[in-house]
């Protein structure tokens, strides 16, 4: 019986990290600002930067790389 060796817990997940920017929106604000307010709630600026990806492929935010300005979905 192969048995894990490692437990990840919601809130260390990317997923359970969403929430810390998802209370970022509704206005529009630029990547540089989100990561300054919620920067602290992620281990590494990979794991911010993993669920920025996970929120723009699921479309809950999107970008506009000419002005850098960050749009969340309503």
């Amino acid at each position: 019986m192969i048995t894990p060796n490692k437990v990840v817990p919601l809130s260390a997940s990317v997923l359970g990290n969403l929430q810390h920017l998802l209370k970022m929106g509704p206005d529009d604000t630029t990547v540089a600002a989100i990561f300054k307010e919620s920067g602290d709630k992620f281990e590494s600026i990979d794991q911010f930067l993993l669920a920025m990806d996970v929120l723009y492929i699921l479309d809950r935010l999107s970008v506009d790389f000419t002005t850098g300005k960050v749009s969340y979905a309503a």
